[in-house]
């Protein structure tokens, strides 16, 4: 390898490269001296920069030197003298603001002395006072403080990304060795404790301060030479410390010092204060100048997050104002200072401001506590109390009806998330704010709005729930009207999901709206919406406990009840879907309340039966689809709630035998229908017997056909058998319902006396079923027949034709009847000993026949009693009707069993099943339990004790009793007493016993 020779000239020839090898540069260690020239010219750039003459800087040159100045081991001296220089700078603005806030102070107290002059009052020389007081003809200068302030932190900001640029080498090397802020933190550490926690107080001049400086800094950089390179750190701190002017004097804490940032933030807190009371002047302008403040805090705050080995030194070292606050200041000095000096004091203000509003706008007036409370915190916060007397538009306070006060509430929190999404507040601070307000205008006040009289949510509701009933005139004025109280349809399923059915209800959906406002404000706070909660279930109660004093005072009709408790249970659905949002916990306690006045005893069980035998008879007759499925969904509803669904089977039972028996059914589907909804409510063992009887009625039919078709081929037109004799001859034509006897009512009732040709015509369907079904048993039962005689009567005078009438009646009527075809004239002994009819049955069916409209007997006696065993009855052969074909109605049994009494009022809808219902205790209306049900109910006790004492083999008391209620809830709910008993019932019996360790242990006894 060969190199070129350095003393020939290569200029010439442009092809071949020249290298040169040159020496090693001798390293050379930069003093201290050069070190502090090459400072200070750093120090111009960076009071250059703050004097806005950036442009005339070279940055490359100056991180260059900031470079070397690290390299050559002086970072030390370096980050100290940023320090030194960014305090001088921030202290001359710090004064600049402090001055300013002075004027406006002077400002302030003399236009109060001159005012207070003028009018004769003593003014108050409170400086802090006149600080925190913002409105009138001062309120601009007050602003400049704040304007100033902001305008001087976004210069700050640019200034310190500036010198960031410069200092970066010093950022990623000398400030994570040592532990120190970096330059952009560190200059935003400065501005707060420089120019925010700047004491009012401090009186030091801005030149004197920079002299100050300058001679510290001088004799610092004197120290560190004489103590050499080596040891220049150790020194530099140590001088720094001796050299530092400490203060004289009592060392006030941050919290004792009345501060640039105290100011500050009072001013904020009044601009804030202002624009709640819609007194703010330029909005949009002032409220954009809080949210730059704001985030200077925020990034104050985060600027003084970590954990530094310069956090008090070099504070110390630069000579700032906070000296003596740094040294001894409390806990509370260390909190970041956006929550330190703007949240705490903002959120207290906000409670304070909003308690006195509260207060004040309800009729209740201001308490005490509220005026205390706002009294101790107007000091932090301003006077927030002074201006809430009055509402925005004049109107005084202390007058707002509940659904005002809603409004009012709903308004505020939304002024309050809109101001705080304006500010720009971080989320913890909108969540406390939004707490606050809420705590404030809801929680404190929630009872008080609810059972405010005439407009709270309890008299709302009140209204809701005395609406007109469907049908009245009220109601139909009321919808013809307006005034928010209109006929819509309305979904009445059970819950508020499954349901397509509807309704036609009066339902004020004005007052429903109203409903809806209160609990959107109260779902804010959930704790709140108990009270609406309660006052829903208390007035569910009342007017169901209503309801049910009526039916026992015999005001309203067993269908009436259950048509008031459904147009009860619609309005306060809509109340539950609508106004509450169809909250769970508002439906369980809705039907927690229904629950409560329906099982009080079993009538309203009894009374549903009713109804829905009304509805099936007649209501729905003639209805389509879509009606039926609406009105059984609607009873259904109703079904749900009771707990002696026993109860309602046995007399639903009693009522489904009636209508398909006497053939009064207004529709097959409507029936089947039903059964097929109580099938899906309680399963397949509650209605097997419903069902097993519409077979029965299926079957029945068919043998009927079969029977009629067995006769035609006999070719008999005239009968054979001499008992016919009285009905010409002729044999009396029979139609028998054949029934099973598990799935009917049970009906112990002895068979009355039939008439010859009757029994004849009995005799012969027997003998025909029991031919023709081998191994049956067939048990007459005639007090649930009915019959269709050819009754004839005298002509009327001037007419030689006879009268004749086809009665339809019932069996034991008809056995009646026709022993008046051999006498005219029969007491009520002789006829009960010649048909064997029950007592209360014989006079029940007597006065039915002796009613005036169908008065075809003469009763003797006066009245419309039966007097005794010797009351005669008479044929009345004067009898009229228009129809050829005459019904004659029952009266019901509770008119016909007091004879004394004699109220014989016309039941249309009655049947010929009085004894049946009566031997099981089935009484309409009734609220006790029938006894046949209470027999049912004890066996079905005892048969699943066993069940699960089998299973179990060991169980304690209250075991046993949860287990059994759970079990037999579907069908009833049995006391604790009624199980104890079945318990000590099945212990004598030898199918339990108790553990002779424990008497409240069970065994079961194999």
């Amino acid at each position: 390898m060969s190199f070129p020779n350095p003393n020939r000239s290569n200029t010439n020839n442009t092809t071949n490269n020249s290298f040169s090898i040159k020496p090693f540069r001798s390293y050379s260690q930069m003093d201290s001296t050069s070190a502090l020239h090459t400072f200070q010219s750093l120090a111009s750039a960076m009071d250059e920069i703050h004097n806005r003459n950036a442009s005339t800087l070279s940055f490359e040159e100056l991180y260059r030197n900031a470079y070397n100045l690290v390299l050559h081991k002086h970072g030390n001296l370096l980050y100290a003298g940023i320090t030194d220089r960014l305090t001088v700078h921030l202290r001359q603005c710090g004064g600049r603001l402090v001055r300013l806030q002075r004027d406006v102070v002077n400002a302030a107290q003399s236009s109060s002395s001159s005012s207070n002059n003028t009018t004769g009052v003593a003014a108050a020389n409170n400086k802090h006072a006149a600080m925190s007081n913002i409105g009138g003809g001062d309120s601009l200068l007050h602003y400049r403080l704040l304007e100033e302030l902001s305008k001087s932190w976004t210069e700050h900001r640019i200034t310190m990304v500036m010198v960031r640029d410069i200092f970066m080498y010093m950022d990623r090397t000398y400030v994570p060795q040592q532990r120190k802020r970096p330059v952009y933190d560190l200059g935003l550490w400065l501005f707060r404790r420089v120019v925010w926690e700047r004491s009012m107080e401090d009186d030091v001049d801005e030149a004197e301060a920079e002299a100050e400086e300058d001679y510290h800094f001088t004799q610092r950089q004197r120290g560190g030479e004489a103590a050499g390179v080596g040891n220049h750190h150790h020194e530099y701190s140590n001088s720094n410390n001796n050299n530092f002017a400490t203060t004289t004097g009592p060392i006030k804490s941050y919290e004792d010092q009345t501060t640039l940032g105290n100011v500050a933030s009072s001013l904020i807190l009044q601009v804030i204060h202002q624009d709640r009371l819609d007194r703010l002047d330029d909005a949009p302008q002032r409220m954009a100048l809080l949210r730059s403040l704001v985030q200077m805090l925020l990034e104050l705050a985060h600027a003084s997050n970590g954990a530094y080995a310069d956090a008090a030194s070099s504070f110390r070292r630069a000579g700032g104002v906070g000296t003596s606050a740094a040294s001894s200041s409390s806990g509370s000095s260390n909190m970041p200072v956006y929550e330190r000096d703007f949240e705490e004091a903002f959120l207290g203000e906000s409670q304070d401001f909003y308690r006195v509003e509260s207060t004040s706008r309800l009729s209740h007036g201001l308490s005490s506590e509220s005026i205390n409370n706002s009294n101790n915190s107007s000091s932090s916060g301003g006077s927030s109390t002074n201006n809430n007397n009055d509402d925005d538009d004049g109107k005084p306070a202390a007058k707002y009806s509940a659904m005002e006060y809603v409004h009012r509430a709903q308004s505020r929190l939304e002024e309050e998330r809109i101001r705080a999404f304006t500010l720009d507040l971080p989320a913890s601070t909108r969540a406390a704010l939004l707490r606050i307000v809420e705590t404030e205008l809801i929680e404190r006040h929630a009872r008080t709005l609810v059972e405010m009289e005439g407009s709270g949510f309890a008299s709302i509701l009140k209204v809701v729930a005395s609406s007109p009933a469907v049908g009245s005139v009220a109601a139909a004025a009321a919808a013809g009207g307006g005034g928010g109280m209109m006929m819509m349809n309305m979904p009445t399923g059970g819950d508020s999901s499954s349901s397509s059915s509807e309704s036609s209800v009066v339902i004020d959906h004005e007052r429903i709206k109203d409903l809806a406002a209160m609990y959107d404000l109260f779902s804010r706070v959930p704790s709140s919406v108990n009270h609406l909660r309660d006052a829903l279930s208390e007035r569910i109660k009342i007017d169901g406990r209503a309801l049910v004093k009526e039916q026992e005072n015999n005001v309203a009709p067993p269908a009436a009840f259950v048509k008031g408790i459904l147009a009860m249970r619609e309005r306060f659905h809509a109340v539950v879907t609508d106004a509450m949002k169809g909250e769970k916990k508002a439906q369980k306690r809705m039907k927690e309340s229904f629950e409560d006045f329906l099982n009080a005893d079993a009538r309203a069980a009894n009374c549903l039966a009713v109804y829905v035998d009304e509805l099936l008879r007649v209501g729905l007759r003639g209805a389509d689809e879509r009606k039926v499925s609406m009105e059984l969904d609607r009873v259904i509803v109703i079904f749900r709630y009771l707990s002696d669904k026993d109860v309602f089977e046995a007399y639903y039972k009693n009522h489904l035998a009636k209508r398909l028996l006497g053939n009064k059914s207004g529709s097959e589907e409507a029936e089947r229908a039903m059964v097929s909804l109580l099938k899906a409510e309680c399963g397949y063992q509650f209605t097997s017997k419903l069902e097993g009887m519409f077979n029965d009625m299926r079957i029945s039919k068919e043998t009927a056909e079969k029977y009629r078709s067995h006769k035609k081929s006999l070719n008999t037109a005239v009968s054979n058998d001499l008992r016919d004799a009285e009905n010409g001859g002729k044999p009396v034509d029979v139609e028998v319902s054949v029934l099973t006897t598990g799935y009917w009512p049970s009906q112990n009732v002895a068979p009355c006396i039939l008439p010859p040709a009757v029994k004849a015509a009995m005799d012969r369907f027997q003998k025909y079923y029991l031919n023709t079904y081998t191994g049956r048993k067939l048990s007459w039962q005639t007090s649930t027949g009915s019959a269709e005689i050819r009754a004839t009567f005298p002509p009327l005078k001037g007419s030689s034709k006879p009268r004749r009438h086809d009665l339809s009646v019932t069996t034991y009527q008809m056995c009646i009847l026709v022993l008046f075809n051999n006498r005219d004239t029969l007491t009520l002994k002789q006829i009960r000993d010649e048909t064997n009819i029950p007592e209360e049955e014989l006079r029940r069916h007597l006065v039915s026949l002796c009613t005036p409209k169908h008065r075809i007997l003469r009763k003797g006696s006066k009245g419309k009693g039966i007097s005794g065993d010797d009351d005669t009855f008479t044929y009345n052969a004067d009898y009229t009707s228009k129809m050829t074909k005459v019904k004659v109605p029952m009266v019901s049994m509770r008119d016909a069993s007091s004879a004394s009494a004699g109220a014989a009022k016309v039941d249309g809808s009655s049947s010929a099943a009085g004894v049946a219902s009566k031997s099981a205790g089935l009484v309409d209306g009734s609220a006790s339990v029938p006894l046949s049900v209470e027999e049912d109910r004890r066996h079905l006790l005892e048969a699943a004790i066993v069940r699960i004492m089998k299973a179990r083999k060991v169980l304690n008391h209250n075991d046993l009793v949860a287990e059994v209620t759970r079990q037999l809830s579907g069908r009833f709910v049995p006391p604790p007493q009624f199980v104890k008993k079945r318990v000590e019932s099945l212990i004598e019996r030898e199918y339990l016993e108790r553990d002779e360790s424990d008497r409240r242990v069970y065994r079961y006894m194999a």
